[in-house]
């Protein structure tokens, strides 16, 4: 077989309990590390290295990425489990001995699959989380993602990003890996009510449906009777079957647009934070994946992350609030041990591109009167256009 799954429910639930008592016990440490060496003075070495060069360390398939890419020296230091998903049966020979999809670019699609092979307590198909920073090539693991699923018969996905151009990038993507066969399809395409059968949007059997966040929350009213868009993609994933069935992948592209589902202030959670959150809770068997370079850089903003089983049944945490308060009183370096849990873990991973060789340049640039007034002048009109004062 392709793969099977690496551990029973019960054996993931206590993997996840002991995640989360070493995340408090590594974190404790990692605070008296940092009194232990605020109080040191330099001893002449220089400054210790940020990052680390990076190269897939269980993965051996697959041709080098073009860019050296590094990781952070923390994760560096933490080994991801063992590769089991066999992913050059799943993926098409030439697509890896082309280098269509980069070594470290199959490792995420790899560790994905196995992500999703796991079931958390409540039931629910854990999710992966995709941390790389631009230049990596997201877009391409995400297509990979969806094509290795599409190949084993789970044609339908979702896939949200911020802008409804960037549908170009993923039809792009999907094309470069030899998926042109996958066809793109606009969210906004889906009707708020249900056309008769003969629209030719119920053709719409298979492919990616692809859409903005502002996309998913859009409601309109017809006829007195409320609607939202969000209940006729659930319907499309579902097909002929039940929205608990699906299976298919749901990417969550540029995450971060979900951050505020629990703000800092006392202001409510926002529509796509809320709207996100019940999407994963009408399709319980999805293949979650969250992609975003700052997606677990605040404890706060992964409210959303569900799928990731730190909090919820079977772990230390019974709310999202208790882990945040866990978290968050071992400060940054609270939160840098979560995620190098969640790589040890195997659901998460963040690469970004070497500044090695790069250079900069501070140059001052006087401002002339003249520009000072123009920008004082706009300042003004904005504030007094937002009932301000002056």
């Amino acid at each position: 077989p392709i793969s099977q799954p690496a551990n029973s429910k019960r054996d993931v639930s206590q993997l996840l309990t002991h995640t989360a008592a070493s995340a408090q016990s590594i974190a404790v440490q990692a605070v008296k590390e940092e009194e232990v060496e605020s109080d040191e003075e330099d001893d002449g070495n220089g400054p210790a290295e940020t990052y680390a060069v990076y190269m897939p360390s269980k993965l051996r398939i697959g041709r080098p990425h073009p860019d050296n890419v590094v990781e952070t020296s923390s994760m560096s230091g933490v080994q991801p489990p063992d590769v089991w998903y066999q992913i050059e049966h799943s993926l098409p020979k030439d697509l890896i001995d082309e280098g269509r999809l980069s070594a470290l670019q199959l490792e995420s699609v790899a560790y994905a699959a196995q992500q999703h092979w796991t079931f958390l307590q409540d039931d629910t198909r854990a999710g992966f989380l995709i941390g790389d920073g631009a230049g990596v090539g997201k877009g391409r693991t995400i297509a990979g993602i969806i094509f290795d699923n599409y190949l084993q018969g789970r044609k339908r996905a979702v896939w949200f990003s911020v802008s409804s151009d960037l549908k170009v990038d993923a039809e792009r993507d999907l094309g470069d890996i030899g998926a042109r066969s996958i066809k793109v399809h606009s969210l906004t395409k889906l009707k708020y009510v249900r056309p008769p059968p003969s629209n030719k949007e119920e053709k719409i059997r298979k492919g990616v449906m692809f859409g903005t966040y502002s996309a998913l929350i859009g409601e309109s009213v017809t006829d007195g009777k409320h609607n939202r868009r969000l209940d006729r993609l659930v319907e499309w994933c579902a097909g002929d079957g039940s929205p608990e069935e699906f299976e298919g992948v749901v990417v969550f592209d540029e995450c971060h647009k979900a951050k505020n589902l629990m703000p800092n202030n006392s202001s409510k959670s926002t529509k796509t934070g809320t709207f996100v959150v019940e999407l994963q809770k009408l399709l319980p068997k999805a293949r979650v994946v969250y992609c975003s370079a700052t997606g677990a850089s605040e404890p706060r903003h992964m409210a959303y992350m569900s799928r990731l089983g730190l909090w919820g049944k079977g772990t230390h945490f019974r709310q999202f609030t208790d882990f945040l308060s866990a978290v968050e009183k071992r400060g940054v370096g609270g939160m840098e041990t979560v995620a190098m849990d969640m790589k040890l873990r195997g659901m998460y991973l963040a690469r970004q591109l070497s500044f090695q060789g790069s250079s900069f340049q501070v140059v001052d640039v006087s401002l002339s009167p003249e520009f000072k007034q123009m920008y004082d002048d706009s300042v003004k009109l904005v504030w007094q256009g937002q009932g301000g004062g002056w």
